[in-house]
Protein backbone atom coordinates (compact mmCIF):
# COMPACT_ATOMS: atom_id res chain seq x y z
CA UNK A 1 0.00 0.00 0.00
CA UNK A 2 1.17 3.23 -0.71
CA UNK A 3 1.75 6.48 1.44
CA UNK A 4 -0.94 8.47 -0.49
CA UNK A 5 -3.65 5.01 0.02
CA UNK A 6 -2.50 5.83 3.89
CA UNK A 7 -3.01 9.17 3.70
CA UNK A 8 0.59 10.09 4.38
CA UNK A 9 3.02 11.96 2.54
CA UNK A 10 6.22 9.94 2.52
CA UNK A 11 6.26 6.77 0.65
CA UNK A 12 6.75 4.14 2.57
CA UNK A 13 9.86 1.73 0.81
CA UNK A 14 10.15 -2.11 0.95
CA UNK A 15 13.39 -3.43 1.79
CA UNK A 16 15.39 -4.99 -1.32
CA UNK A 17 17.45 -8.02 -1.06
CA UNK A 18 20.33 -8.30 -3.84
CA UNK A 19 21.60 -11.97 -3.47
CA UNK A 20 24.52 -12.46 -5.74
CA UNK A 21 25.30 -16.24 -7.19
CA UNK A 22 27.87 -18.01 -8.11
CA UNK A 23 28.72 -21.30 -9.90
CA UNK A 24 28.87 -24.16 -7.51
CA UNK A 25 28.97 -27.59 -7.83
CA UNK A 26 26.70 -30.10 -6.25
CA UNK A 27 28.47 -31.68 -3.47
CA UNK A 28 28.60 -35.64 -2.71
CA UNK A 29 27.20 -35.96 0.62
CA UNK A 30 27.31 -39.20 2.74
CA UNK A 31 23.69 -39.61 4.34
CA UNK A 32 21.29 -42.35 5.53
CA UNK A 33 19.11 -44.23 3.00
CA UNK A 34 16.12 -42.04 2.42
CA UNK A 35 12.66 -43.24 3.24
CA UNK A 36 11.22 -45.20 0.41
CA UNK A 37 7.71 -42.89 1.31
CA UNK A 38 9.77 -39.64 -0.21
CA UNK A 39 7.29 -38.88 -2.82
CA UNK A 40 5.00 -36.53 -1.14
CA UNK A 41 1.63 -37.15 -0.96
CA UNK A 42 -0.82 -34.37 -1.08
CA UNK A 43 -2.44 -32.94 1.60
CA UNK A 44 -4.93 -30.57 0.65
CA UNK A 45 -4.24 -26.87 -1.54
CA UNK A 46 -4.57 -23.50 0.55
CA UNK A 47 -7.49 -22.21 -2.32
CA UNK A 48 -6.78 -18.25 -0.99
CA UNK A 49 -2.95 -18.78 -1.91
CA UNK A 50 -3.68 -20.16 -4.89
CA UNK A 51 -5.85 -17.53 -6.17
CA UNK A 52 -3.29 -15.08 -5.42
CA UNK A 53 -0.38 -17.45 -7.15
CA UNK A 54 1.35 -17.06 -4.05
CA UNK A 55 3.95 -19.76 -2.74
CA UNK A 56 3.24 -21.16 0.88
CA UNK A 57 5.73 -19.08 3.00
CA UNK A 58 5.32 -20.99 6.27
CA UNK A 59 3.62 -23.96 7.97
CA UNK A 60 2.52 -24.53 11.76
CA UNK A 61 1.01 -27.74 13.16
CA UNK A 62 -1.09 -27.20 16.01
CA UNK A 63 -4.62 -28.57 17.17
CA UNK A 64 -4.63 -30.94 14.63
CA UNK A 65 -4.59 -28.93 11.47
CA UNK A 66 -1.46 -27.60 8.90
CA UNK A 67 -1.95 -23.76 8.82
CA UNK A 68 -0.05 -22.17 6.06
CA UNK A 69 1.23 -18.52 5.25
CA UNK A 70 1.58 -16.42 1.76
CA UNK A 71 0.96 -13.29 0.66
CA UNK A 72 3.22 -10.73 -1.58
CA UNK A 73 3.79 -7.20 0.68
CA UNK A 74 6.51 -5.92 -2.20
CA UNK A 75 3.22 -6.44 -4.32
CA UNK A 76 0.78 -4.62 -2.49
CA UNK A 77 -1.70 -7.54 -2.17
CA UNK A 78 -4.33 -8.76 0.26
CA UNK A 79 -6.33 -9.26 2.46
CA UNK A 80 -5.35 -12.58 3.35
CA UNK A 81 -7.08 -15.61 4.61
CA UNK A 82 -5.03 -17.39 7.69
CA UNK A 83 -6.31 -21.17 6.11
CA UNK A 84 -5.70 -24.30 7.85
CA UNK A 85 -6.36 -28.05 6.66
CA UNK A 86 -7.00 -30.98 8.78
CA UNK A 87 -4.03 -33.29 9.26
CA UNK A 88 -6.62 -36.22 8.78
CA UNK A 89 -8.74 -35.15 5.88
CA UNK A 90 -7.04 -32.30 4.29
CA UNK A 91 -10.21 -30.27 4.67
CA UNK A 92 -9.96 -26.90 4.67
CA UNK A 93 -10.95 -24.06 7.38
CA UNK A 94 -10.91 -20.08 6.53
CA UNK A 95 -10.45 -19.18 10.47
CA UNK A 96 -10.03 -15.60 9.66
CA UNK A 97 -9.17 -12.95 7.27
CA UNK A 98 -6.55 -10.40 7.69
CA UNK A 99 -6.94 -6.95 6.28
CA UNK A 100 -3.70 -6.83 5.41
CA UNK A 101 -0.62 -7.89 2.73
CA UNK A 102 1.15 -10.87 3.59
CA UNK A 103 1.35 -13.24 6.53
CA UNK A 104 5.18 -14.45 6.79
CA UNK A 105 6.09 -16.26 10.43
CA UNK A 106 3.84 -18.64 11.76
CA UNK A 107 4.76 -19.08 15.90
CA UNK A 108 3.35 -21.75 17.72
CA UNK A 109 3.84 -20.69 21.37
CA UNK A 110 1.77 -23.22 24.28
CA UNK A 111 -0.03 -25.38 21.58
CA UNK A 112 -1.61 -21.67 20.09
CA UNK A 113 -0.65 -19.65 16.73
CA UNK A 114 -0.26 -16.25 15.86
CA UNK A 115 0.89 -14.41 13.08
CA UNK A 116 1.88 -11.02 12.66
CA UNK A 117 0.28 -8.92 10.24
CA UNK A 118 2.97 -8.15 8.25
CA UNK A 119 1.67 -4.84 6.42
CA UNK A 120 -1.65 -4.04 7.66
CA UNK A 121 -3.94 -2.18 5.12
CA UNK A 122 -4.02 0.86 7.96
CA UNK A 123 -2.76 4.04 8.32
CA UNK A 124 0.69 3.84 9.89
CA UNK A 125 -0.72 5.68 13.16
CA UNK A 126 -3.88 2.97 13.39
CA UNK A 127 -3.92 0.25 16.18
CA UNK A 128 -2.92 -2.95 13.99
CA UNK A 129 -1.25 -6.56 15.21
CA UNK A 130 -1.75 -10.16 14.71
CA UNK A 131 -4.17 -12.83 14.25
CA UNK A 132 -4.13 -15.97 16.94
CA UNK A 133 -6.29 -18.45 18.65
CA UNK A 134 -4.92 -18.07 22.15
CA UNK A 135 -8.06 -17.06 23.62
CA UNK A 136 -10.00 -19.95 22.28
CA UNK A 137 -11.26 -19.00 18.48
CA UNK A 138 -9.50 -16.42 16.28
CA UNK A 139 -9.54 -13.63 16.62
CA UNK A 140 -7.48 -10.18 15.38
CA UNK A 141 -5.82 -7.86 17.83
CA UNK A 142 -5.42 -4.50 16.44
CA UNK A 143 -2.89 -3.88 19.34
CA UNK A 144 -0.91 -0.77 18.43
CA UNK A 145 0.27 1.27 15.67
CA UNK A 146 2.94 -0.44 13.33
CA UNK A 147 4.02 0.54 9.73
CA UNK A 148 4.99 -3.10 9.77
CA UNK A 149 4.54 -5.92 12.10
CA UNK A 150 7.63 -8.75 11.38
CA UNK A 151 7.08 -11.00 14.34
CA UNK A 152 6.11 -11.65 17.59
CA UNK A 153 7.02 -13.82 20.66
CA UNK A 154 6.59 -14.39 24.05
CA UNK A 155 8.58 -14.64 27.52
CA UNK A 156 6.83 -15.46 30.33
CA UNK A 157 3.54 -13.36 30.58
CA UNK A 158 5.05 -10.93 28.16
CA UNK A 159 4.73 -10.49 24.57
CA UNK A 160 6.51 -8.85 22.32
CA UNK A 161 5.98 -7.38 18.29
CA UNK A 162 8.14 -6.53 16.53
CA UNK A 163 8.96 -4.26 13.59
CA UNK A 164 8.83 -0.83 12.43
CA UNK A 165 6.59 2.28 13.54
CA UNK A 166 6.29 6.02 13.07
CA UNK A 167 8.76 7.77 15.52
CA UNK A 168 6.02 8.88 18.20
CA UNK A 169 7.90 11.38 20.27
CA UNK A 170 11.11 12.87 18.51
CA UNK A 171 12.04 14.14 21.66
CA UNK A 172 13.08 11.03 22.63
CA UNK A 173 13.90 9.24 20.04
CA UNK A 174 15.24 11.76 18.13
CA UNK A 175 14.34 13.43 14.69
CA UNK A 176 14.05 10.32 12.53
CA UNK A 177 10.42 10.10 11.27
CA UNK A 178 10.57 6.02 11.39
CA UNK A 179 11.90 3.64 13.89
CA UNK A 180 12.48 0.12 14.24
CA UNK A 181 10.78 -0.90 17.12
CA UNK A 182 9.75 -3.85 19.66
CA UNK A 183 6.75 -3.28 21.50
CA UNK A 184 5.61 -5.08 24.95
CA UNK A 185 2.61 -6.25 26.72
CA UNK A 186 2.20 -7.55 29.96
CA UNK A 187 -1.86 -7.21 30.26
CA UNK A 188 -1.89 -10.07 27.36
CA UNK A 189 -2.26 -7.72 24.46
CA UNK A 190 -4.40 -5.06 26.22
CA UNK A 191 -2.01 -1.94 26.83
CA UNK A 192 1.02 -1.88 24.79
CA UNK A 193 4.44 0.27 25.32
CA UNK A 194 7.59 0.79 23.36
CA UNK A 195 10.49 -1.30 24.95
CA UNK A 196 13.28 -1.21 22.58
CA UNK A 197 13.78 1.26 19.66
CA UNK A 198 16.79 2.06 17.27
CA UNK A 199 16.90 4.31 14.51
CA UNK A 200 20.04 5.16 11.60
CA UNK A 201 22.30 7.95 12.51
CA UNK A 202 22.01 8.98 9.03
CA UNK A 203 20.21 9.03 5.40
CA UNK A 204 16.81 7.20 5.24
CA UNK A 205 14.91 5.91 7.98
CA UNK A 206 12.34 3.74 5.74
CA UNK A 207 14.21 0.52 6.17
CA UNK A 208 14.87 0.95 9.93
CA UNK A 209 13.05 -2.35 11.32
CA UNK A 210 13.27 -5.43 13.23
CA UNK A 211 12.91 -8.28 10.68
CA UNK A 212 12.29 -11.22 13.19
CA UNK A 213 12.50 -12.03 16.93
CA UNK A 214 13.85 -15.05 18.86
CA UNK A 215 12.39 -16.26 22.40
CA UNK A 216 15.44 -18.30 24.06
CA UNK A 217 15.09 -19.72 27.66
CA UNK A 218 13.70 -16.25 29.28
CA UNK A 219 15.55 -14.52 26.82
CA UNK A 220 13.77 -12.71 24.20
CA UNK A 221 16.70 -11.55 20.95
CA UNK A 222 16.32 -9.13 17.82
CA UNK A 223 18.59 -7.27 15.84
CA UNK A 224 17.42 -3.88 14.72
CA UNK A 225 18.53 -3.49 10.70
CA UNK A 226 19.76 -0.06 11.05
CA UNK A 227 22.76 1.75 10.39
CA UNK A 228 25.16 4.71 11.69
CA UNK A 229 26.69 7.99 10.49
CA UNK A 230 29.26 6.03 7.87
CA UNK A 231 26.40 3.89 6.38
CA UNK A 232 27.73 0.54 8.54
CA UNK A 233 25.25 -1.87 9.44
CA UNK A 234 24.22 -2.83 12.49
CA UNK A 235 26.21 -5.10 14.67
CA UNK A 236 24.36 -5.20 18.13
CA UNK A 237 22.25 -8.39 18.65
CA UNK A 238 19.52 -7.33 21.39
CA UNK A 239 18.63 -8.82 24.11
CA UNK A 240 15.94 -8.43 26.87
CA UNK A 241 16.29 -10.36 30.05
CA UNK A 242 14.72 -9.41 33.85
CA UNK A 243 13.27 -6.95 32.38
CA UNK A 244 16.31 -5.07 31.05
CA UNK A 245 17.92 -4.94 27.48
CA UNK A 246 21.20 -5.49 26.93
CA UNK A 247 23.28 -5.81 23.87
CA UNK A 248 26.00 -8.18 22.16
CA UNK A 249 28.45 -7.53 19.02
CA UNK A 250 27.67 -10.17 17.09
CA UNK A 251 31.20 -9.50 15.01
CA UNK A 252 32.28 -10.39 11.71
CA UNK A 253 29.48 -12.57 11.42
CA UNK A 254 27.11 -10.23 12.18
CA UNK A 255 25.25 -10.63 8.69
CA UNK A 256 24.12 -14.18 9.81
CA UNK A 257 21.26 -11.71 11.77
CA UNK A 258 20.59 -9.86 8.87
CA UNK A 259 18.28 -11.29 7.44
CA UNK A 260 14.29 -9.80 6.35
CA UNK A 261 12.60 -12.93 6.50
CA UNK A 262 11.60 -14.19 9.96
CA UNK A 263 10.55 -17.08 8.70
CA UNK A 264 14.51 -18.22 8.64
CA UNK A 265 15.12 -18.18 12.16
CA UNK A 266 13.98 -20.52 14.85
CA UNK A 267 14.97 -22.01 18.24
CA UNK A 268 16.88 -25.25 18.92
CA UNK A 269 17.77 -25.41 22.56
CA UNK A 270 19.56 -22.39 23.51
CA UNK A 271 20.85 -21.22 19.77
CA UNK A 272 18.80 -19.21 17.71
CA UNK A 273 19.11 -20.90 13.75
CA UNK A 274 19.48 -19.62 10.82
CA UNK A 275 18.90 -21.04 7.49
CA UNK A 276 18.94 -18.53 4.12
CA UNK A 277 20.09 -19.04 0.56
CA UNK A 278 23.28 -20.31 1.22
CA UNK A 279 24.56 -19.46 5.03
CA UNK A 280 23.36 -20.95 7.56
CA UNK A 281 24.70 -20.56 10.94
CA UNK A 282 23.46 -20.05 14.59
CA UNK A 283 23.90 -17.61 17.99
CA UNK A 284 23.93 -19.26 20.79
CA UNK A 285 23.15 -16.39 23.57
CA UNK A 286 24.83 -19.21 26.70
CA UNK A 287 28.14 -18.26 25.07
CA UNK A 288 28.07 -14.54 24.37
CA UNK A 289 31.69 -12.98 24.45
CA UNK A 290 33.29 -16.70 23.43
CA UNK A 291 34.34 -17.75 20.02
CA UNK A 292 31.63 -20.09 20.08
CA UNK A 293 28.68 -17.53 20.37
CA UNK A 294 28.03 -16.89 15.92
CA UNK A 295 29.07 -20.32 13.93
CA UNK A 296 28.60 -21.07 11.12
CA UNK A 297 27.45 -24.58 10.36
CA UNK A 298 28.72 -27.42 7.41
CA UNK A 299 25.82 -27.23 5.53
CA UNK A 300 27.62 -26.25 1.96
CA UNK A 301 27.22 -22.86 -0.05
CA UNK A 302 25.59 -25.11 -2.44
CA UNK A 303 22.54 -25.44 -0.40
CA UNK A 304 19.79 -22.56 -0.79
CA UNK A 305 17.06 -22.97 2.14
CA UNK A 306 13.58 -22.18 1.67
CA UNK A 307 12.60 -22.55 5.54
CA UNK A 308 13.62 -24.30 8.32
CA UNK A 309 10.86 -25.24 11.66
CA UNK A 310 12.26 -27.70 14.91
CA UNK A 311 10.23 -30.67 16.39
CA UNK A 312 11.67 -32.55 19.19
CA UNK A 313 14.59 -31.03 19.52
CA UNK A 314 15.76 -31.31 15.67
CA UNK A 315 15.83 -28.42 13.17
CA UNK A 316 14.72 -29.16 9.74
CA UNK A 317 16.00 -27.33 6.40
CA UNK A 318 14.42 -27.83 3.39
CA UNK A 319 15.66 -26.34 -0.09
CA UNK A 320 16.75 -26.97 -3.28
CA UNK A 321 20.78 -26.51 -4.53
CA UNK A 322 22.43 -24.20 -6.36
CA UNK A 323 23.30 -25.33 -10.19
CA UNK A 324 25.61 -23.56 -12.20
CA UNK A 325 24.84 -19.90 -11.70
CA UNK A 326 21.40 -20.13 -10.25
CA UNK A 327 19.14 -22.65 -8.14
CA UNK A 328 18.28 -25.63 -9.82
CA UNK A 329 14.52 -25.63 -8.32
CA UNK A 330 13.94 -29.38 -9.55
CA UNK A 331 15.91 -30.75 -7.20
CA UNK A 332 14.40 -30.77 -3.45
CA UNK A 333 16.37 -31.51 -0.64
CA UNK A 334 15.56 -31.79 3.72
CA UNK A 335 18.82 -31.46 5.98
CA UNK A 336 18.43 -31.97 9.78
CA UNK A 337 20.23 -31.15 12.95
CA UNK A 338 20.29 -32.06 16.23
CA UNK A 339 23.00 -29.37 17.29
CA UNK A 340 22.92 -26.50 14.77
CA UNK A 341 25.90 -27.19 13.55
CA UNK A 342 26.03 -30.79 11.82
CA UNK A 343 23.50 -30.88 9.51
CA UNK A 344 22.74 -34.60 7.51
CA UNK A 345 20.80 -34.86 4.19
CA UNK A 346 17.94 -37.01 5.00
CA UNK A 347 15.05 -36.18 2.03
CA UNK A 348 15.03 -35.78 -1.23
CA UNK A 349 11.49 -34.99 -1.86
CA UNK A 350 10.19 -35.16 -5.12
CA UNK A 351 9.42 -32.23 -7.51
CA UNK A 352 5.65 -31.28 -7.28
CA UNK A 353 3.35 -31.90 -10.68
CA UNK A 354 3.70 -29.15 -13.33
CA UNK A 355 1.10 -26.57 -13.22
CA UNK A 356 1.26 -22.56 -12.87
CA UNK A 357 0.88 -19.12 -11.10
CA UNK A 358 0.70 -15.76 -11.32
CA UNK A 359 3.30 -14.21 -11.25
CA UNK A 360 2.78 -10.61 -9.76
CA UNK A 361 6.01 -9.05 -11.44
CA UNK A 362 5.53 -10.00 -14.80
CA UNK A 363 1.73 -10.25 -14.60
CA UNK A 364 1.88 -13.55 -16.27
CA UNK A 365 0.85 -17.08 -15.75
CA UNK A 366 3.96 -18.87 -15.63
CA UNK A 367 5.13 -23.04 -14.68
CA UNK A 368 5.83 -23.12 -11.09
CA UNK A 369 9.30 -24.96 -10.54
CA UNK A 370 8.23 -27.89 -8.35
CA UNK A 371 9.94 -26.65 -5.32
CA UNK A 372 8.99 -26.59 -1.61
CA UNK A 373 9.05 -23.76 0.03
CA UNK A 374 8.07 -23.88 3.41
CA UNK A 375 8.28 -27.25 6.29
CA UNK A 376 7.02 -28.42 9.78
CA UNK A 377 7.21 -31.49 11.00
CA UNK A 378 4.81 -33.14 13.62
CA UNK A 379 5.28 -36.53 15.09
CA UNK A 380 5.73 -38.81 12.55
CA UNK A 381 4.58 -36.66 9.43
CA UNK A 382 6.95 -33.90 7.36
CA UNK A 383 4.51 -31.53 6.09
CA UNK A 384 6.19 -29.49 2.80
CA UNK A 385 4.40 -26.07 1.80
CA UNK A 386 5.13 -26.30 -2.33
CA UNK A 387 5.44 -23.13 -4.74
CA UNK A 388 1.97 -24.47 -5.82
CA UNK A 389 0.00 -23.65 -2.76
CA UNK A 390 -0.44 -26.75 -1.64
CA UNK A 391 0.59 -28.59 1.28
CA UNK A 392 1.93 -32.38 0.93
CA UNK A 393 3.14 -34.81 3.05
CA UNK A 394 5.84 -37.90 3.98
CA UNK A 395 6.82 -39.84 6.20
CA UNK A 396 9.60 -37.36 9.05
CA UNK A 397 12.36 -39.22 7.99
CA UNK A 398 14.94 -40.75 10.76
CA UNK A 399 17.54 -38.13 11.84
CA UNK A 400 21.17 -39.27 12.98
Amino acid sequence: MNAYERGLVRTPVKAAVVVATTAFLIPVFSSPAIAADEIPVLLGTNTSAAAAGDVLTDLAVAGGQVYSSYGDYDANTGPVDLNSLSVTTGALTKQLTVNGEELKALRVIDGKVYAADVDPKAPWTAPVGYATNAGGSWTYNAATPFQHVFDIARSGSEIFLAGSVVNPDPALYGPTPDLAAIKKSSDGGKTWTITKARASAGGSSAYDRYYWMAAVGGKVAAIAEVRDAAGNANRLLDVYSGGRWTSIDLGRLFSLAQRHEPTKYEVLGTKIILSDSNSTGYIDLNAKGKTGGVQMSNLPASFASRDITVHNGVAYSVGNWFSGTGIDMTKNVVFATRDGVNWTQVATPAVIPATTYWDHGGGEMIPNYGEYTSIAVDGATMYLGGDDAKVYRISAPAVP
